[in-house]
């Protein structure tokens, strides 16, 4: 990805927690022609803001704000800048996230059973099988699958200036601001509101609990029974 070249105040001024108010500052001068870098953070189509998210994670690590934000956003809204930056960072950073169950394993049998069990767990293995098929023959509808089972979570900065939410993959899904406060908010305070309500965002993030359907149950009873068959066999005739 190239950047086209920028006029000095076409750069984000640097903020984070803590930092002085820069609105008195020029825009950076760094030069972001050249091969797109990490460095250079993800900026919306206007460049009114710029964000820089953790490759593994991508948690939010540091933002940026145009000493002209304002002028460049116009009538759009500062949220929805903060949405493109975000989904640009989150399409090109780290692998897309997945909610995906555990593996199903073998499980070791009981090793009292013995040959004399082995028509009982070839009987239930035989069972299973049947009920695989007819489990696999119903419509859709008729059957319980499998979910992810979690909420969104929602995080605001001091005072509710800035809420976030994040997506059940704890990733960034919306950023709200209070528009009154935003109309006389100074660069500093909107980084630093939007960088606290994320923080307190990841700290409250729990992964969503996977919840097995029919097929994932079914698939346990009959790794379960496969285990105990292998125990019987393995012990030798």
């Amino acid at each position: 990805m190239l950047h086209d070249p920028v006029e000095d105040d076409e750069l984000l001024a640097p903020q984070g927690l803590g930092v002085e108010d820069t609105d008195d500052l020029d825009d950076d001068t760094d030069d972001l022609t050249g091969d797109w870098q990490a460095a250079h953070g993800y900026p919306d189509t206007r460049r009114a803001v710029r964000i820089w998210v953790d490759e593994d994670t991508r948690h939010l690590t540091k933002m940026r704000l145009s000493t002209r934000w304002r002028d460049r956003l116009g009538t759009h809204k500062l949220e929805d800048a903060l949405a493109e930056a975000f989904f640009l960072a989150n399409a090109r950073v780290g692998d897309v996230p997945t909610l995906a169950p555990s593996t199903i394993e073998v499980p070791e049998g009981d090793p009292n059973l013995t040959w004399a069990d082995h028509p009982r767990i070839s009987e239930q293995i035989q069972t299973l099988l049947e009920r695989v098929t007819e489990l696999s023959s119903r419509a859709p509808d008729q059957v319980r699958w499998a979910d992810f089972q979690g909420e969104q979570v929602t995080a605001s900065s001091s005072h509710g200036h800035c809420t976030v939410t994040l997506s059940l993959a704890g990733l960034t899904d919306s950023v709200a601001l209070d528009k009154k406060w935003l109309r006389t908010a100074r660069m500093g305070e909107v980084v630093e509101a939007v960088l606290k309500a994320h923080e307190k965002a990841y700290a409250a993030y729990q992964p969503p609990v996977f919840v097995p359907g029919e097929h994932e149950e079914l698939a346990a009873e009959l790794a379960q029974a496969q285990g105990a068959l292998q125990s019987i066999v393995s012990k030798g005739i």
